[in-house]
């Protein structure tokens, strides 16, 4: 009986659950990337350092490119960091 009752509540809630995981409107995990107008907009109003960079890149485990948009000075602190784990993994 119990067993039935279990079967029954999983047959009808499940579908219910996951109906609520797909329902429109729900907010996007992924931030909206700028488009090239937006980019061009901004960069023409902010210093060098502050300006943004698009790129299309292949995430790791994946064969889909994804549009990716950083600050410069983010791209440059990031290379500047690995260049030196480079460097101390190999002295």
């Amino acid at each position: 009986m119990f067993k039935l009752l279990r079967l029954l509540v999983m047959v009808l809630l499940v579908p219910v659950l996951l109906a609520g995981c797909l329902a429109p409107g729900a907010e996007s995990v992924e931030p909206r990337v700028p488009t090239d107008a937006e980019v061009e907009q901004y960069n023409a109003s902010v210093a060098p350092a502050e300006r943004i960079v698009c790129r299309r890149e292949i995430p790791v485990g994946s064969n889909i490119p994804k549009r990716l948009c950083r600050l410069v000075k983010d791209v440059e602190e990031t290379s500047t960091f690995h260049r030196e784990q480079l460097r101390r993994s190999l002295h």
